[in-house]
């Protein structure tokens, strides 16, 4: 059998999670980008493709 050759591409998503204290649904996803900015561990790359891919509030049991 004769071989091609063939351009294949291959994305990747992957999430983290913030657990932010904040005034509001808006400030809270301010400061979990601002979060992004400050962590070491992730890429440049990773950074500005970063996106909200949802916020809701929970109850955190410390406070």
């Amino acid at each position: 059998m004769k071989t091609k050759w063939y351009q294949v591409e291959i994305s990747s998503t992957t999430y983290r999670h913030y657990d932010i204290k904040a005034e509001s649904k808006e400030k809270a996803e301010e400061l979990a980008l601002d979060a992004v900015d400050e962590d070491w561990e992730i890429s440049k790359a990773w950074k500005q493709n970063a996106e909200v891919a949802y916020c809701e509030e929970f109850k955190y049991n410390k406070d």
